[in-house]
């Protein structure tokens, strides 16, 4: 059985340390509101929610990984890290419980747009 993002699948650690992380390598070209520039899409608002939608983090955190283009990507741990970061920026609540690394844990994990 899928586990829903609104089930506290994060640590606030995660998400500070994926917001400095955010501030510091992601910023330039995605915006300081997650609003997105030129090519860069948002990360932030109804678009990003309606099309992350139903889709598990694996494929979230496979397409952070791709990221920065033309430039050293981020970690698999940076990856985790942004995604609680993510999580957060949408008001979903955070647990006692780390976002895994593990690509199998997290196929189980499913991002839904609004708390169910």
């Amino acid at each position: 059985r899928a586990t829903s993002v609104w089930s506290g699948v994060y640590t606030t650690q995660q998400a500070d340390a994926g917001e400095k992380i955010y501030f510091a390598r992601c910023s330039t070209c995605h915006g300081d509101e997650l609003e997105g520039r030129e090519q860069a899409p948002a990360l932030g608002g109804p678009q990003f929610l309606d099309s992350w939608h139903g889709r598990d983090l694996r494929r979230l955190l496979d397409r952070i990984l791709t990221m920065p283009l033309g430039d050293k990507p981020v970690t698999q741990a940076e990856a985790v890290e942004l995604g609680a970061f993510l999580l957060r920026s949408y008001e979903m609540p955070s647990g006692s419980t780390p976002l895994p690394a593990d690509r199998a844990l997290l196929s189980a994990i499913t991002f839904e747009r609004a708390k169910p």
